[in-house]
């Protein structure tokens, strides 16, 4: 009896890898959902929604551009067509990143999620939100991801569970897609949509060299998510790699015409629509819209491809190390300028955008060095999948060489197009190296690359949470303060180690000009009860012709926590500091500091609209008893 009841019970591996997919998809969707709702019908403002409403209007177009674009002089300039670019925050593009061309605007990126995606919902009458677009990709891509670990672990052999746990973990956040959802807009639903259909046809294609056997139907279906991938993100063309494999591997066992077929007819016809679809757009198929794109440069003095670009691509997309902080979530990813040891070429001084190197976000990726060795000394250790591995890491590299060399700037979404064929390779190295190696080595494979496995997995959680904006903060302050007070326990203690107060965070860039009502948010952390010092410096002005020019009227500051407590300071024209005595609680002391005008008899003023500025020069901590 307990024979059967075990020949039924689920398989312990598969439901590891189901509960992570769960949980991962959880995160996904509460990642998404906290910086856009997720709804079926509020996307008519989504440019991949425009672009599916145009597609069943028989339209390759998503509509003519706005008259007062037509009628700049030079529309690609940014600085003549700012008033135009996006509207209403990172969120709402405007015309930020069409492509303008013969009057009507296009979209450069990718149609493959619009066709595969957007024109059934479409069809349905549903009009999703970019929210739910990514997550539907995201989600699918991680079930396809972990299904292909699955069949490494079934090669490998005799792997330990939590090993299974901690590699299945890793794909759910070390691939940069948590990172995206945190932003979910058209340039995610492209990156997403790329990442679902490479990883469906590298799930294929492993299936069936692991099997050494598949039917054509799957064959073909493997080489459509091929061009499907290709369709969505053309860096993904390198995944394309497969094909080639899959047919060397099974023309042996399977009629060679029928497989060649099978494997090259979907994808060619895939490359030749993306073709001509860009040759009736722009009259070139090789043009995808870039060259016209209305976005921060101008496009037609921007240089794309320069091999100037590789050294710094390389080293943001690699080597960059993230920034820790004091405050949850304590890893946060630094535009690109602040690490770079060298001059940037080009315009990455303008362009730019948070990057994380893989290698010190990721760590495990160190274990892909031993990828060539188990394909030549232990090739039982993989089987038939070494090969496939090691050709997917290359298929990494060059797609990051690629973008390197493509654009002058680096930014942490083009990541996903090749952090999981690198973290494939590398976490499979270091199952099959956890399980053929004995005594000392193996405990050293295992909780060496466990701890590094570990990192990866808490780096890219951290940086889900941040995105590109820090949106969470902005658009959920109360959720954003409970989890810095859950996190608050890891603050104290490195307070504690520095033992004094640490000024944490600011709302507001040094310097800028705030307004009448306008706060400037402090955080500080306190080891203890401790009475200190903040000074502010601060400097009444006024707006004279689009420039500020100190005024002579004195401003006030009105001080509002730590707990309860306010006071009101006064701002001497001349920027003499304000110094701010603060009494200081354990942990975590927020404060706002929000300056108010002084009216000609001088009585203050908190109305908005009262005309008065300060010039907020920033702040530093005098610690006392």
């Amino acid at each position: 009896m307990w024979a059967a009841v075990r020949a039924h019970a689920i398989d312990p591996l598969n439901a590891t890898l189901l509960a992570v997919l769960v949980l991962a998809a959880a995160l996904y969707l509460w990642t998404s959902g906290t910086t856009v709702p997720l709804t079926l019908t509020g996307g008519h403002a989504d440019p991949y929604n425009q672009l599916a409403s145009a597609f069943l209007h028989l339209r390759l177009s998503v509509g003519r551009a706005p008259t007062a674009l037509l009628s700049l002089p030079e529309p690609y300039n940014p600085a003549q067509n700012a008033a135009l670019q996006g509207v209403g925050g990172p969120l709402h593009l405007g015309i930020h990143d069409f492509s303008l061309y013969r009057g009507n605007l296009y979209l450069s990126w990718g149609p493959a999620p619009v066709i595969v995606l957007l024109v059934p919902l479409h069809l349905l009458g549903l009009e999703p939100t970019a929210s739910v677009t990514v997550s539907i990709f995201a989600i699918t891509g991680l079930g396809f991801a972990l299904a292909t670990l699955r069949v490494v672990v079934r090669q490998i052999g005799d792997v330990p569970l939590w090993l299974c746990l901690l590699a299945a973990a890793t794909l759910a956040l070390s691939s940069a897609v948590p990172f995206i959802l945190r932003r979910p807009a058209v340039y995610e639903e492209a990156v997403s949509g790329g990442y679902c259909f490479a990883m469906a046809g590298i799930w294929l294609a492993v299936s069936a060299l692991a099997a050494r056997r598949a039917s054509l139907p799957r064959l073909a279906l493997m080489s459509l998510c091929v061009g499907l991938a290709t369709g969505s993100r053309p860096t993904l063309a390198v995944t394309g790699v497969m094909l080639v494999l899959v047919y060397i591997a099974l023309r042996k066992v399977s009629p060679r015409r029928s497989l060649l077929i099978a494997l090259a007819m979907p994808v060619c016809v895939c490359g030749l629509l993306l073709l001509a679809y860009n040759q009736a757009r722009f009259g070139n198929p090789l043009e995808n819209g870039v060259t016209y794109q209305l976005g921060g440069v101008d496009q037609n003095t921007a240089r794309f491809g320069d091999i100037s670009y590789i050294p710094p691509g390389v080293w943001f997309y690699s080597l960059a190390p993230p920034r820790l902080k004091i405050l949850f979530p304590f890893i946060v990813l630094t535009p690109p300028p602040v690490s770079y040891p060298g001059s940037l070429p080009g315009l990455y001084p303008q362009e730019v955008e948070p990057t994380g190197g893989l290698l010190p976000m990721a760590p495990i990726v160190v274990f892909l060095i031993a990828l060539p060795w188990i394909w030549r000394r232990r090739i039982t250790s993989l089987g038939s999948l070494s090969l496939p591995l090691l050709l997917l890491a290359i298929a990494g590299v060059m797609c990051m060489l690629f973008l390197s060399y493509t654009f002058f700037a680096t930014t942490e979404r083009y990541e996903v197009d090749f952090n999981t064929l690198l973290l494939l390779g590398s976490l499979a190295s270091w199952l099959a190296l956890s399980s053929h190696t004995h005594g000392w080595r193996r405990r050293l494979v295992r909780i060496g690359g466990a701890s590094l496995a570990g990192w990866g997995c808490i780096a890219g959680l951290a940086i889900s949470f941040t995105g590109y904006y820090n949106l969470l903060a902005s658009t959920h302050p109360a959720t954003w303060n409970t989890l810095q007070d859950i996190g608050s326990p890891v603050s104290t203690l490195v307070a504690m180690v520095n033992g004094q107060p640490v000024l944490a965070e600011t709302s507001a860039p040094t310097p800028s000009v705030l307004g009448v009502g306008d706060p400037v948010n402090v955080t500080i952390v306190s080891p203890g009860t401790r009475t200190v010092q903040l000074s502010a410096t601060w400097i009444p002005v006024t707006a004279v012709g689009g420039a500020v020019e100190p005024a002579t009227r004195t401003a006030t500051l009105l001080v509002r926590g730590p707990g309860r407590a306010s006071s009101m300071y006064r701002v001497q024209p001349g920027g003499k500091p304000v110094r701010i005595t603060l009494h200081l609680g354990r942990g975590l002391n927020r404060l706002a500091l929000i300056p108010l005008g002084t009216t000609a008899n001088g009585s203050v003023s908190t109305r908005q609209s009262f005309s008065q500025l300060v010039l907020y020069r920033g702040l530093s901590l005098a610690h006392g008893s």
